[in-house]
């Protein structure tokens, strides 16, 4: 580089010389230039560096890697499948010990009924209390009261309606319904005159002593019964599932006007009313209808002996003025429930029980035709099996046998690239 500058006024020419940045001399260039030696430009690499070792390392590592998570999985499926085994031989062991039991259980059951039923025949104390068969007398008369008397003590040790069935099997086979049936009718003829407290009556399908309502007043100051009123919406609520049972809620929130899921559920807590089963409907809503409870505390002996709707319909009040407003609102309300009642038929529906049965069915049926796999999971259950496989070997490697390699022979002197 050359710069002029002014020394005394005089032009001076100087020249700088400025370093090689790479720190190499131009004859250091020129020797590399002209040298016809080869170079090797990887000499100052560090062997560690080298990409392809890193590569390979890192590759190792992470197959390393896998096949320890491989080999941990597979241990555990095999831990947890092992485990399952053990708990499902210890279920099929306690189902065959509870099967046992029950059989067991059952046929001590049996043994002991016909013991006692032995004993019962030959106890001389029962043979005496059973009354012997009715013998007619000139008239053809039959003479019961050793019939009535039995039946009257059954009666008067339960607090609940008892079954006519019942009734004849604890006084035995010898007395056909025919005399069971007189023997009934005596006795409640006999206790409907004025000098007894008591009535026979038949409510819930059985037979039950029950006081005369002219005495209940007297009973009640022994006996405290705590008395539970029902509002009018469960009276009406209780009316339309006696009237129209099988019922839906929704049929009777149709009929009120108003929802009545308290009403409800206050009859069913107070076991007035049941779920009797399910309608066909979508959504399978239940079935409400009374129960033997219901008919114990209205003294009914079955549906049957409830009034129909025409005569509650006759005991509602006239309306005394031409001005239906002027009506009472609770006439109107119960003339208006009686005539949906009437009326209201479409949802009428007959439960049949063995409707739930057909329908589980088929649904066992669909559930057992479900594919319980698919070849997604045939693929998962493949690979963990050979991971298994795989992991097995990896711990326990077969033994390879020995291979000799043979040593190509190599010529001393290689021929000439011309020849």
């Amino acid at each position: 580089m050359t710069d002029k500058e002014q020394d005394n006024g005089q032009g001076i020419d100087f020249v700088s010389l400025v370093q090689d940045p790479y720190g190499f001399r131009n004859t250091e260039i020129a020797d590399a230039q002209n040298s016809t030696e080869p170079l090797d430009i990887d000499s100052d690499l560090d062997a560690d560096l080298d990409p392809e070792l890193i590569i390979t390392e890192r590759d190792d590592t992470e197959l390393d890697r896998v096949a320890s998570a491989v080999a941990e999985a597979t241990q555990e499926f095999a831990t947890q499948a092992a485990a399952n085994a053990a708990e499902a031989t210890d279920d099929r062991d306690a189902e065959a010990e509870l099967a046992a039991q029950i059989a067991e259980d059952e046929a001590l059951a049996q043994r002991i009924a016909e013991e006692n039923a032995l004993a019962e025949s030959e106890d001389p104390e029962l043979r005496a209390a059973l009354p012997v068969e009715p013998v007619a007398d000139s008239e053809g008369n039959l003479d019961l009261r050793e019939v009535e008397s039995c039946i009257e003590a059954l009666l008067f040790m339960t607090d609940k309606p008892m079954s006519v069935k019942k009734l004849q099997d604890l006084l035995g086979p010898d007395f056909s319904d025919e005399i069971f049936t007189s023997a009934v009718a005596s006795l409640m003829t006999r206790y409907q005159t004025v000098h007894h407290g008591v009535e026979l009556v038949e409510v819930a399908g059985g037979l039950q002593l029950r006081t005369k309502p002219g005495r209940a007043a007297l009973a009640k100051k022994l006996a405290k019964v705590q008395t539970q009123r029902l509002s009018s919406g469960g009276m009406e609520s209780l009316a339309i599932v006696a009237y129209r049972q099988p019922v839906m809620k929704e049929d009777i929130d149709k009929i009120r006007g108003v929802d009545s899921s308290y009403f409800i559920r206050g009859l069913l807590d107070k076991k007035l009313i049941q779920i009797t089963g399910r309608s066909e409907l979508p959504g399978r809503p239940m079935l409400y209808g009374t129960t033997n409870e219901f008919l114990e505390i209205f003294g009914l002996k079955d549906l049957s002996g409830l009034p129909s709707l025409h005569e509650i319909e006759k005991m509602i009040p006239a309306s005394q003025s031409d001005n239906p407003n002027d009506e009472d609102p609770r006439v109107k309300e119960m003339r208006r429930l009686v005539n949906q009642m009437k009326t209201d038929t479409s949802t009428s529906l007959v439960y049949n029980p063995r409707e739930d049965e057909k329908i589980l069915k088929e649904i066992r049926e669909r559930v057992n035709s479900i594919p319980t796999s698919t070849p997604y999971l045939d693929e998962q259950k493949a690979a963990e099996k050979q991971a298994q496989i795989d992991a097995k070997n990896a711990q326990n490697p077969p033994e390879m046998p020995a291979v000799l390699l043979a040593t190509p022979e190599v010529p001393a002197e290689l021929p000439a690239s011309g020849s």
